[in-house]
């Protein structure tokens, strides 16, 4: 730590300077040098307090820890628990909830009325197809039979999803 400044010397000069009649001024000088030696002096005291009084503090501070009531680490541990069940009891409803509709299903797969009308047209379409095929195979000269089967084939196809998916777009409205 520092020591304080001594102003003895300040004040020996300043006592000097008056001992010379010349200076009649001097004297007035004196009396506020004097006055600002006390003045310094005071300071400096006050200077040496606060520089000790802010390293007390700061060595005082490094020491301080942080010290949790046993309410308030009770009143957490009931908080956490409650958060916990709450968030438990909430998994539960959906798994529950899951499971129910897992029974409601029961081994099915659900599907849109317009995919299975389409699946439907197509089973039929393939069928005729396959029919046609068959009957073009009994004249297997004839070429031009398959193709005409074929083309059949495919206008009902699309003529059937047309009609289904027209179909469903007016039930739809009806809603």
């Amino acid at each position: 730590m520092k020591k304080k400044f001594d102003f003895s010397a300040e004040m020996s000069e300043a006592e000097a300077i008056k001992a010379t009649p010349k200076n009649e001024y001097l004297e007035e000088e004196k009396q506020l040098l004097d006055i600002n030696a006390k003045e310094l002096a005071s300071l400096n005291d006050n200077v040496y307090k606060l520089r000790t009084e802010v390293e007390n503090l700061s060595n005082s501070i490094r020491e301080c820890k942080p010290i949790i009531s046993e309410e308030i680490q009770k009143l957490a541990v009931e908080f956490g628990a409650t958060l916990l069940y709450n968030f438990l009891s909430q998994i539960e409803s959906k798994c529950k909830e899951a499971e129910r509709r897992m029974k409601k299903a029961d081994s099915t797969i659900p599907i849109p009325d317009t995919a299975f009308y389409i699946l439907i047209i197509i089973v039929v379409a393939l069928s005729s197809f396959f029919v046609c095929m068959i009957v073009a195979n009994a004249e297997i000269l004839h070429s031009g039979l398959i193709w005409k089967a074929v083309i059949g084939c495919i206008l009902m196809v699309v003529l059937g999803i047309g009609i289904t998916v027209i179909i469903q777009k007016f039930s739809d409205r009806g809603k």
